[in-house]
């Protein structure tokens, strides 16, 4: 039976800041309580954390508002890379957790290297942003909100890319995952998740999953050197490791980086053929060049045994850049929604450039088969936002272009909002991922 799919349709983007000087995380969150969906950038180059305030209007070309939050040059925080957005401080506007000063790059991470702040959001006063310590932990570079231990309390689990030595052997050494709870005086207290069994992370899906031995409690799926792997607060009180997959086979990406990586680099994971979690879709390895479909062994719980892997695409390797130097490959972001409004969700997949560059566009059938694939955009894409931003009952999308100092820079870089124009993908309340997924 041929399975019926809408096909993808967006708007020409909206270009929502022109001269942002800096790209590489996006975030879609109402900052401002005012029921629209904003966005948060920030960036490595310029060290610039700022939000775009949505003006709320449908006819989609009315700018948005640029609001600064943390600079560099005026003694905000240095080198901003990830971030998580919740109620930190009680007050009811959204803060933001983020992990700064991270060195020069993964292999030349200092044992000072890696910071993580949060910033209070000033609500309707109009004040500045303030800074919070919550600790320091080297290279660190992705973090997550959320319960994950029965606490009942909102805690931050931290993610370094690389182990605590930092430098070289830092690349080869397990990464010290922490969990943080807040303090009210000083530096929020911590406590090791693991500090032996993931290397080289780049990407953290948390959820609540079924299945899992506690699925009232926030847990992640992790993508790193050892491939795929569910990590989670166990029933005992221990935390419990479940292989998913292994990723991609050892390979180097170019002489630009003389190393071989291995592994998944980035993960998303979707509601297929009407199943909860039972699609993920990779890029493999670390900033790699495959894309990977992951199905979910049927009549199981998720992560009770690994799950189905297949290619979906290989790009080409090595890709070049403006200079004409090879450059490590280019896939760098990956999100899942449901935005044709099946009940299903697709994926997005962020390429960061040299070409190939832009947002793919993946829906899947149950076994894993690929029913679309299309480029919906050629702009470089570092990350994808997703959130209602017109408030029409389907989901659209923003980008941020890459532009990192002394790694890659895309050129031109901007933040665009894609309108999802896909007929019959209307919903009363459509639900985005969380922002710091993927």
């Amino acid at each position: 039976m041929m399975i019926q799919v809408k096909q993808p349709a967006f708007s020409d983007p909206q270009v929502i800041d022109a001269k942002p000087e800096d790209g590489y995380w996006v975030h879609a969150m109402d900052i401002d309580g005012d029921g629209n969906t904003d966005l948060v950038a920030s960036g490595l180059t310029k060290g610039s954390v700022v939000w775009y305030k949505n003006p709320g209007k449908k006819d989609r070309t009315t700018a948005w508002t640029k609001h600064e939050i943390s600079v560099q040059d005026k003694g905000g925080v240095k080198k901003p890379v990830a971030m998580d957005i919740a109620v930190l401080d009680g007050n009811s506007h959204p803060d933001i957790a983020l992990c700064h000063d991270y060195g020069q790059c993964m292999f030349n991470c200092g044992k000072e290297d890696g910071k993580i702040s949060w910033l209070t959001n000033p609500g309707n006063s109009g004040g500045a942003w303030q800074r919070e310590k919550i600790g320091t932990l080297v290279a660190t570079h992705r973090l997550r909100l959320g319960h994950f231990t029965p606490t009942g309390k909102l805690q931050l689990a931290a993610f370094p890319v690389v182990g605590p030595t930092g430098g070289k052997k830092g690349v080869g050494d397990p990464a010290l995952i922490k969990l943080y709870e807040n303090s009210s005086d000083g530096e929020w207290t911590s406590t090791v998740i693991d500090d032996q069994k993931f290397r080289i992370v780049h990407a953290i899906v948390a959820r609540k999953f079924p299945g899992t031995p506690r699925p009232d409690l926030d847990s992640f799926i992790v993508a790193g050197k050892e491939g795929l792997a569910w990590l989670g607060y166990g029933s005992d009180g221990k935390w419990v490791r479940k292989p998913i997959g292994s990723g991609a086979t050892p390979a180097q990406q170019s002489s630009e980086i003389p190393y071989e990586f291995q592994g998944t680099g980035n993960v998303a994971i979707g509601r297929v053929g009407g199943q909860e979690y039972a699609c993920m879709l990779t890029v493999e390895p670390f900033h790699g060049n495959i894309l990977a479909a992951y199905t979910r062994p049927w009549g199981v719980k998720p992560f009770d045994r690994p799950w189905n892997r297949t290619v979906v695409r290989q790009f080409k390797q090595p890709v070049y850049g403006k200079d004409g130097q090879p450059k490590d490959a280019v896939g760098h972001h990956v999100v899942a929604a449901d935005f044709d409004g099946d009940g299903d969700d697709e994926f997005l997949v962020a390429m960061r450039g040299p070409d190939p560059q832009g947002v793919f566009y993946y829906k899947f059938s149950p076994a894993g088969k690929v029913l679309i694939e299309q480029q919906i955009s050629t702009d470089s894409a570092a990350r994808i936002a997703v959130a209602d931003f017109d408030r029409d009952g389907r989901l659209d999308f923003a980008t941020t272009t890459y532009e990192t100092e002394g790694y890659y820079k895309a050129g031109n870089p901007k933040v665009r909002v894609f309108y999802n124009d896909i007929t019959g993908a209307h919903k009363d309340d459509p639900k985005a991922p969380p922002g710091a997924d993927g």
